[in-house]
């Protein structure tokens, strides 16, 4: 199941751009969401974090499997073009010995509306399917969160 997630802001596509790729912003959103960085590297408009996060609020079916916190891996990486830029965020880690990726694309226009859409994969037999559904809905309660911290931080 894919999802997307859909956010205006009051700033231009640059200055979005430019509030997403710095060290504060991505320490301040991961703090928001719960987690406990371990690591973010900044390179030009790329962005690498390395974080744990609690496992509360995922389905019960997993949540005996996957223990209390999970270890994640979240690179986003930036292209402005013209009026506008596109993002791409490849997010991984490893639930109940399976790899979990999910990958995304993002779009900013003009007026700084974010468009963010992707899917999950699970490395899952038999509960794949179901395990890329709650992924998929983790990823729009993370744009959540970091579309409020990114208004909060532009407002």
């Amino acid at each position: 199941m894919p999802f997307s997630h859909e956010t205006t802001v009051p700033a231009s596509p640059a200055t979005v751009v430019a509030t997403l790729t710095d060290e504060s912003f991505v320490r301040a959103a991961l703090h928001d969401l719960g987690a406990d960085v371990r690591e973010v590297v900044v390179d030009g408009t790329t962005t690498r974090a390395r974080y744990s996060v609690a496992t509360q609020g995922i389905p019960q079916a997993f949540a005996k499997f996957v223990g209390d916190r999970v270890e994640v891996t979240d690179v986003r990486t930036w292209t402005v073009d013209g009026d506008g830029a596109t993002g791409t965020v490849l997010v991984t880690t490893t639930l109940f010995g399976r790899d979990v990726r999910l990958e995304g694309e993002r779009r900013i226009t003009g007026g700084a509306t974010i468009t963010s859409s992707g899917r999950s994969h699970v490395d899952a037999p038999f509960v794949g399917r179901k395990a890329e559904g709650a992924v998929d809905e983790l990823a729009v309660v993370v744009l959540k969160k970091e579309a409020g911290t990114l208004a909060a931080r532009l407002g």
